[in-house]
């Protein structure tokens, strides 16, 4: 089953874990923005760690990852509802993004140094009905994404993680596909579980994440494998239990409305600015959609 995030356990509770398989709804996000290879590996992985991070949480709204820097790519942004759809979007320099590809290649330099300079990846959970939201910021200090959000959970959260994440671009009539496995090693997991000693507990943990270093990149993004089996593979010998998938798919919240009430935000000469042959013309960044607005559009949604 492609385009679906899996929860399972292992080691009788001592190690939660979470499995993502992303196909249709990362190609997508992709090839509707016909994004240069470089970008879109970046968003891919962007897109995949969303994913994990929503499945380990529990919400009610829309989660938000967003990675900001002063390099050739400068926003990056992923949206994801409780109830599984996605959408996403990159902002880049071409001319800047292109030069960045070529130094790669001769230097060998690190992913996120290289396309995104000094920058942070931050995320956010907006709560339907709380007045606050969760947010947490992480600095881009380290040669990928998925080590970013690594660091993280050691320095920020002190959850013990492990993090395996593969992006692949379309070949051989597959289109875009992401696989991503994360594990966790529960804090409270030693005093409710049968294994008593810490030692013990410890070398479970250190075996669980040997075994998701063995899955290779081409497991992760196999359509031919589905995750199920990819899990068994990894951690059947390890009393593993894999609870109901949840389904992910491609989806873009704009709409006029949501045009429109963002147009009030601009002052009346602004928009007198963006008037073009009586016509404001907006595209929705995530889904490319265009929307036409006249001056009665926002005349008759302000009465």
């Amino acid at each position: 089953m492609a385009d679906a995030a899996y929860s399972f356990v292992i080691d009788g509770g001592l190690t939660r874990g979470h499995a993502v398989r992303l196909s249709e709804t990362l190609d997508t996000i992709l090839s509707q923005h016909d994004y240069p290879q470089a970008v879109g590996l970046l968003l891919g992985e962007a897109v995949g760690l969303s994913a994990l991070l929503c499945s380990s949480i529990k919400y009610d709204g829309v989660f938000t990852l967003q990675i900001q820097g002063d390099g050739p790519v400068s926003t990056l942004v992923v949206n994801q509802t409780s109830e599984g759809n996605i959408r996403a979007y990159a902002r880049f320099d071409e001319s800047a993004l292109n030069a960045a590809v070529k130094a790669r290649e001769e230097q060998k330099t690190a992913a996120v140094p290289a396309y995104f300079g000094q920058g942070a990846l931050s995320f956010m959970v907006d709560q339907k009905g709380a007045s606050e939201s969760y947010q947490g910021i992480i600095a881009l200090e380290r040669p990928t994404l998925t080590e970013c959000v690594h660091q993280y959970f050691r320095d920020s959260e002190q959850i013990g993680t492990a993090i395996r994440l593969s992006v692949a671009p379309p070949d051989e009539g597959n289109g875009w596909r992401c696989g991503a496995v994360m594990i966790q090693k529960m804090p409270s997991a030693g005093k409710t579980s049968e294994y008593s000693g810490e030692e013990e507990i410890d070398e479970l943990w250190r075996t669980a994440v040997i075994l998701l270093n063995s899955a290779t990149d081409k497991e992760l993004t196999d359509m031919n494998l589905p995750v199920e089996k990819l899990v068994n593979r990894l951690y059947h010998l390890n009393d593993l239990q894999i609870f109901m998938p949840k389904m992910l798919k491609f989806g873009c919240r704009c709409s006029q409305e949501k045009v429109i009430e963002m147009l009030k935000s601009f002052s009346p000469q602004d928009i007198d600015d963006m008037i073009v042959d009586g016509k404001i013309t907006v595209d929705c960044q995530f889904c490319g959609r265009r929307y036409t607005l006249t001056s009665k559009d926002l005349i008759q949604e302000n009465k």
